[in-house]
């Protein structure tokens, strides 16, 4: 897969953007990536080789900054539509939300607006040139995002409260920390040093037993 900002000269034939699509077939795919090679390709066969490599497959896009948001209601499933711009190629993207974990992580606290940013994963459709809109099948949010990439080396937990930061293999179970819960780090060294390792897993244990059926009820109150 090609990383971001990594561009392929214009003058690149869209048989050599073809291929770099073609050796990423089984995985996701980079959607910042197929927007802009979409954005520069400079006639109407080389977007048409660009998007044939890239329809039916799954692309991960990030830095989505949400233009429009309309929810409602299709046979009973609620569902909530999105445009949002992918920055580098200034495309518009468009998807539809449906899946009961990505709606709710769009009501997460601060609730999900426009003008926010959302990373999704989603299948490439195809794409309206009249509008400059990529248009996306079975969309996923993965996590809330940030506009543009920070300068430097960028940490997944800073955008994903989900992602986890720690992990304890030393009790009975395995405890896997999330970054929402890694205050819970700050407690570490006083445990271990007067109950020892047994007191520090299970006041992990607890506290994010805790925490997470707090965020139940959280979310079934909306």
């Amino acid at each position: 897969m090609i990383r971001m900002n990594k561009r392929l000269p214009l003058a690149a034939s869209a048989l050599a953007i073809g291929l770099s699509f073609s050796a990423a077939y089984a995985a996701t795919s980079n959607g910042n990536d197929f927007a802009l090679y979409y954005h520069e390709a400079n006639t109407p066969d080389k977007k048409s080789a660009v998007l044939k490599e890239a329809e039916g497959r799954p692309h991960f896009f990030r830095y989505l900054k949400i233009l429009e948001m309309t929810e409602g209601d299709d046979s009973g499933r609620h569902y909530v539509d999105v445009t949002a711009v992918e920055p580098a190629s200034s495309m518009n993207v468009k998807l539809r939300i449906s899946a009961t974990n990505s709606l709710a992580l769009l009501k997460d606290p601060p609730e999900t607006k426009v003008g926010d940013a959302i990373a999704v994963t989603g299948k490439v459709n195809t794409v309206d040139t009249e509008k400059n809109t990529i248009v996306l099948d079975s969309s996923i949010v993965r996590h809330k995002d940030v506009l543009k990439r920070n300068p430097g080396k960028e940490l997944l937990s800073a955008v994903d409260p989900t992602a986890l930061v720690y992990s304890y293999t030393e009790g009975p179970r395995p405890i896997m920390l999330q970054a929402q819960d890694k205050d819970l780090l700050e407690s570490r060294d006083k445990i271990l040093e007067q109950g020892g390792p047994k007191a520090w897993f299970e006041f992990l244990e607890t506290e994010i037993a805790k925490r997470k059926a707090q965020r139940a009820l959280e979310r079934q109150a909306r």
